[in-house]
């Protein structure tokens, strides 16, 4: 008996309008979802890079200092930033910064999963991921500039500032700024990146081939 071809029929979900509804969902997801995750991770580096950048500067100094009132001077200034950074009242609002943008990144992977899922998307959790980790190196240029937004605003205060009151105001006002910039700047490369990673993850597992019989 002489082999039939099966005819098979079109897989709905490769059919135009639902690839376009992928599509939309990806940009979607850019826009929305993936702001979140970004700020989540800008706001756990973020306070840690300013501690570097105001200590650095001052540890320099007492290195290069040659006597001990260098030193003391030196490291008394660095443990009196960390500590205004990390204890309350103002700690508080550090602590906070960190704690929301935890609850922003665990947030955005949520609604980036239903978003996907919600437009036909079978493998969200890949798009998801490598939507996310696939933009790291641009990730750390923009925390580069948040970081550069952040020590312009505490190197205006700090020759003035002997008890760091105002370089950590400064320093809010610096973190904000850097987070509005950032939201905005993110939103836009989540609508390239998203659509392109939904492509080239394969987010649709390919159809079984259908068996000839024989």
């Amino acid at each position: 008996m002489s082999a039939q071809p099966v005819v098979t029929k079109p897989d709905p979900a490769q059919t135009a309008p639902a690839t376009a509804r992928r599509r939309r969902g990806a940009r979607l997801t850019g826009v929305t979802a993936y702001p979140l995750m970004y700020f989540g991770v800008i706001a756990g580096v973020l306070p840690l890079l300013t501690l570097v950048v105001i200590g650095a500067p001052i540890l320099v100094g007492v290195l290069l200092g040659a006597g001990e009132a260098e030193w003391v001077d030196g490291f008394s200034r660095v443990f009196g930033f960390i500590l205004l950074f990390l204890t309350p009242p103002l700690g508080a609002w550090v602590w906070g910064y960190v704690a929301l943008g935890v609850v922003a990144f665990l947030g955005g992977i949520a609604l980036s999963l239903r978003i996907l899922r919600r437009h036909g998307v079978r493998r969200a959790g890949a798009v998801t991921h490598w939507g996310m980790w696939a933009t790291v190196p641009l990730q750390l240029i923009f925390a580069v500039i948040s970081l550069v937004i952040v020590f312009g605003a505490i190197a205006s205060v700090r020759a003035e500032d002997a008890s760091g009151l105002e370089t950590v105001r400064a320093f809010g006002q610096g973190v904000a700024i850097a987070t509005v910039v950032n939201l905005f700047v993110s939103a836009g490369l989540g609508v390239l990146v998203f659509p392109a990673v939904l492509r080239a993850v394969k987010a649709e597992k390919p159809a079984r081939r259908a068996r000839r019989r024989s």
